[in-house]
């Protein structure tokens, strides 16, 4: 179904090129590795700035399991605060409650940033504008469309394809020799 062939670069590497039916889909020596838990909460943190680029569909996953289970954990702790399940309504927050509430949201809002440029590389890596987190975000001014749109982007974003080989946005990150990747 395809065909090999070796070329030499400039720098007389030689590079292994993948030809398909479809066309031809360049991939250096390397294979599809999923990125490590540890590498995109590094990635996460080290690029949270960059809106350069592509980030992978497993760094966003893995970046979205980090942050439900943060959830949960905050969850959990305000709960145990608030002296067991059968205790907290929910009604009235003590102070230890108040003091978990006030260091999840401080976490929450330095994670804004981080957050936002992740998705936007996501987006770079299926070949679409960043601009479309701008969309997204834009779409909360009326609540209930914003929630929907939240979904909808969380799905696109989770289970949306990444564009094979290089696009307009940079290399494609699943072939990195990078030691970011496990």
């Amino acid at each position: 179904q395809h065909g090999r062939r070796l070329t030499r670069a400039e720098n007389g590497r030689t590079t292994e090129h993948h030809t398909f039916i479809k066309g031809t889909r360049t991939e250096p020596f390397g294979k599809d590795i999923a990125m490590s838990p540890i590498s995109a909460v590094s990635s996460f943190f080290t690029r949270c700035f960059d809106v350069q680029g592509r980030s992978r569909r497993s760094e966003y996953l893995w970046m979205t399991i980090i942050n439900v289970l943060f959830w949960v954990l905050v969850v959990y702790a305000l709960i145990l605060a608030e002296g067991g399940f059968e205790r907290f309504d929910g009604n009235d927050v003590s102070d230890g409650g108040m003091v978990i509430l006030g260091l999840a949201t401080l976490v929450s809002l330095l994670a804004i940033v981080p957050w936002t440029t992740l998705s936007i590389r996501r987006f770079h890596d299926m070949g679409h504008t960043g601009w479309l987190v701008a969309l997204f975000m834009g779409l909360w001014v009326i609540p209930p469309i914003g929630s929907l749109g939240s979904v909808i982007q969380f799905f696109w974003m989770a289970f949306g394809g990444g564009s094979a080989g290089n696009n307009p946005y940079g290399p494609d990150p699943r072939f990195s020799r990078s030691a970011d990747f496990i």
